[in-house]
């Protein structure tokens, strides 16, 4: 992925290591070996948008969106990464998320998948509009 690599905190290799595990356990049912052995990096990706590193998880976003995954981890993915994001960080990414969504049909059919949580009412109703202008 282009301009990954210019980030201090984290490689291509080891976004591509993290997307892989989350993945796999976001794939895997509850209490199975291949959701234990991967809920390290679920737990990495829940670390991130509560903690304040909203960069490393709009680089997750990025990564994971654009790959082909099943309908089941879209629903997750949708639910718990972007709707995280853009309800801890969403006045600093909502610009970027309304730029993705009118150029890439596949992410902005991931919108469908956001829920207001504790977004502002402001931020939602961006995510509202950009989810609505492919159709």
């Amino acid at each position: 992925m282009p301009g990954v690599s210019w980030l201090p905190f984290m490689d291509e290799l080891e976004l591509n290591r993290v997307v892989d595990a989350w993945v796999a356990g976001s794939e895997a049912e509850n209490g199975t070996p291949e959701h234990e052995r991967n809920w390290w990096a679920v737990s990495q990706v829940i670390d991130w948008a509560l903690e304040g590193e909203a960069d490393r998880l709009w680089l997750f976003i990025l990564t994971t969106y654009r790959r082909n995954i099943s309908d089941r981890v879209v629903s997750v993915f949708a639910a718990s990464s972007i709707e995280n994001l853009l309800a801890k960080h969403g006045p600093m990414f909502i610009e970027r998320v309304e730029e993705l969504a009118r150029q890439d049909p596949k992410f902005n059919s991931l919108l469908g998948g956001v829920w207001q949580n504790t977004m502002t009412d402001e931020v939602w109703k961006r995510v509202q509009a950009a989810r609505k202008e492919i159709w």
